[in-house]
C-alpha cells in the first residue's frame, strides 16, 4: 500500500488511474469491518465530519481501514491502515446539535486498499474488491462451523440459508482472540483456510477448557 498526494482533485466513487474506485477511509484503531456486520461509528474531529456529510451527498460507501498496535499513536493525523479492509455502506445516522455524527455503517465486502490519498480534507482510498480464493465448502465444515458457533453463542439463531461463508466469518467475529488474529484470518483471501484455522482454534479452545 503506497501513499498518494498531488494537486488534481479527488472525490469519492470516482475511478483512480488503475481503474480501481476512490472513496473515503475512515481508519480506526482495532476494529474490523465484516461483511453483513453493522458497527456504530462515533465522528467528532472536524475533517471526518466533513466525510460525513459527503456521505449523504453520495453513495454512502465508505472504507473503515483497521489501524493495529503502535500505528495507532498516529491516529490524530492520519494512521497506517492495514492492506485489507471492510468496505460498507452508510445505513442510518443522527446529526448531533454540536456537530458530531453518530453513523450506523453496514459491511459489504472486503477490499484491498492499493493507496491512500491524503490531498483532500478527509483521507480517501483508492481500492478493489479482495478476490476470494477456495470458495467451495464441504458439508462437514458447514456442520462443525454451525456447532461452534452454538458453543459459543446459544441465544444465536442462524436463519435458514446461511452460507459456510457467513458462518466463518461470524465465528470469527466471536471467538475470544487478539485483534492481530482475528485481522490475519479476515484478510486471508482463501475462504477455505479461514474456514481450516477458525475450526482449528475452537477444537484448541476446547481442549484447554477440558483441562480447566
Amino acid at each position: 500500500m503506497s501513499n498518494s498526494s498531488n494537486d488534481e482533485p479527488r472525490f469519492p466513487g470516482e475511478i483512480g488511474e488503475s481503474g480501481c474506485r476512490i472513496l473515503p477511509l475512515f481508519p480506526l484503531p482495532d476494529l474490523i469491518l465484516f461483511p453483513g456486520q453493522l458497527v456504530p461509528v462515533h465522528v467528532f474531529e472536524p475533517r471526518y465530519r466533513q466525510m460525513a456529510q459527503d456521505l449523504l451527498d453520495n453513495t454512502g460507501e465508505i472504507v473503515l481501514g483497521t489501524v493495529l498496535g503502535d500505528d495507532q499513536e498516529q491516529l490524530g493525523e492520519v494512521a497506517p491502515v492495514q492492506p485489507v479492509a471492510g468496505l460498507g455502506r452508510l445505513q442510518r445516522y443522527q446529526a448531533l446539535e454540536d456537530g458530531r455524527y453518530l453513523l450506523m455503517i453496514l459491511g459489504e465486502k472486503r477490499v484491498r486498499v492499493i493507496q491512500r490519498i491524503e490531498d483532500q480534507e478527509y483521507p480517501l482510498a483508492e481500492v478493489d474488491d479482495l478476490v476470494e480464493e477456495d470458495v467451495d465448502i464441504d458439508w462437514e465444515q458447514a456442520e462443525e462451523l454451525k456447532n461452534a458457533i452454538g458453543e459459543l453463542e446459544h441465544n444465536i439463531d442462524l436463519p435458514e440459508g446461511t452460507s459456510a461463508v457467513q458462518m466463518s466469518d461470524l465465528l470469527i467475529m466471536i471467538t475470544p482472540m487478539t485483534v492481530e488474529n482475528r485481522y490475519e484470518l479476515f484478510s486471508n483471501p482463501s475462504i477455505e483456510d479461514r474456514v481450516v484455522k477458525i475450526i482449528e482454534l475452537q477444537d484448541s479452545i476446547r481442549g484447554d477448557e477440558s483441562f480447566d
